[in-house]
């Protein structure tokens, strides 16, 4: 990938983070989370990493977000008393 292709991802996932922030949890929000996820695993396997190792780091990202929004408060557990 050259300096020009990394220049222009980089500011495509700039923007797109800025936009989902201000969707939020709106279907917009969410579809620009997924698309962001999807062009960064895309671009770190034409870098040299497997589809396999990618798809485990989503699993952990997913796993860490989860674990920040029970710990904010903005999920709670199911079942508590």
């Amino acid at each position: 990938m050259d300096d020009r292709a990394r220049r222009e991802i980089k500011a495509l996932l700039e923007v797109g983070k800025e936009f989902s922030a201000q969707a939020g949890e709106t279907p917009a929000g969410i579809f620009l989370s997924g698309m962001l996820s999807g062009l960064a695993m895309a671009v770190h396997i034409h870098e040299g990493s497997t589809a396999e190792k990618e798809m485990e780091n989503l699993d952990t990202q997913l796993a860490a977000a989860v674990g920040r929004a029970f710990l904010n408060g903005q999920i709670t557990q199911e079942g508590a008393s």
